[in-house]
């Protein structure tokens, strides 16, 4: 399996693998491929009746271990949200580019100098949502406990036209 052609960072559509970082939701959650269901025992085994994807915004991959695989529930919380392979288009599922891994790295250190102490090596969910009356983009990091509660939430902006090579997000020419 592909990602979708139009969220391919080069002319081929890259093989999708389990533990790759992407964005989905329509590039609002930041995580993983956590497993890759195409096999009809494969998806037969989580319940499911097509083939699919199970995504995870729990960071870091290793993190995902220690949680059961078919948790499944809110995206602030590391749980699992499966789709079908066919709504990866739909979903916004694709890489992360270099640039947009370095922007994720900046921020990943930024949300966790800005997290209380104790929480700083937490495992930790990524979103980017718009801030509409501001009309900019802000990280939201929410970093949970080993029962997958969010413990603390952290939101600041992106830095200043970077979510893709300088582009700006809303300016009316995205």
């Amino acid at each position: 399996m592909r990602y979708p052609k139009q969220y391919a960072l080069g002319d081929d559509p890259e093989e999708v693998r389990v533990g790759d970082l992407i964005w989905w939701n329509e590039g609002v959650c930041v995580g993983f491929v956590e497993e890759v269901m195409e096999d009809q025992g494969d998806f037969e085994r989580w319940g499911l009746d097509e083939p699919s994807i199970a995504l995870t915004n729990l960071h870091p991959f290793e993190a995902n271990e220690a949680k059961h695989k078919q948790h499944i529930g809110s995206v602030m919380s590391g749980c699992t949200v499966v789709h079908s392979l066919d709504d990866l288009e739909d979903e916004g599922v694709g890489l992360l580019s270099e640039h947009e891994r370095s922007e994720l790295d900046w921020a990943i250190a930024e949300a966790r100098s800005r997290a209380e102490v104790q929480n700083r090596e937490a495992p930790f969910c990524v979103s980017a949502l718009m801030d509409m009356d501001r009309r900019e983009e802000d990280w939201h990091f929410h970093f949970v406990n080993t029962e997958c509660q969010v413990v603390e939430t952290v939101v600041f902006p992106f830095r200043p036209n970077t979510r893709t090579n300088g582009e700006q997000v809303g300016d009316g020419d995205a």
